[in-house]
């Protein structure tokens, strides 16, 4: 993988899945400031509803093809493997797609950010355990607010 950044200011983002762990992609969406993310799933988490965010809309419904047609960026997060896959199968090569339950299947992987000062910090497990991921840049954080305080 090629370690990126991605600007997604003039962008659609399809975000397909209302669980657990597309409500961590939605708060990672939420801040990247995204021209459009329109989250599809027959069922949300409670917590989706929780706050209002520009140029978001939730749909509650079974996915459908059409529902990634414009998109540029498409997040696949249900807890269905067998709808993910069909999900995968309906992208066109011109979509970055981000598959949750198959990396081998993802264009690229979100990273944990955290800032410290001027800098944005990121930690990531190449597709791999998040939770390790969470844990250890939880420690980067703490240590550098130990070692050099905040200004």
């Amino acid at each position: 993988m090629y370690p990126i950044q991605l600007n997604l200011k003039n962008k659609r983002v399809a975000l397909i899945g209302g669980g657990r762990i597309g409500f961590r992609k939605f708060k990672q969406l939420a801040k990247a400031d995204c021209g459009e993310v329109t989250v599809i799933s027959k069922a949300f988490w409670p917590e989706f509803f929780e706050h209002s965010y520009p140029g978001i809309k939730l749909i509650t419904k079974d996915y459908d093809k059409e529902d990634i047609a414009d998109a540029d960026v498409v997040i696949i997060a249900t807890d269905s493997q067998e709808i993910n896959d069909k999900i995968k199968q309906d992208t066109t090569p011109q979509q970055l797609v981000n598959h949750t339950g198959d990396k081998s299947q993802s264009d690229f992987f979100n990273m944990r950010e955290f800032d410290f000062e001027d800098l944005a910090i990121s930690v990531r497990s190449n597709g791999g355990d998040y939770k390790k991921v969470k844990q250890v840049s939880k420690a980067i954080e703490k240590y550098l607010q130990e070692e050099y305080g905040r200004e």
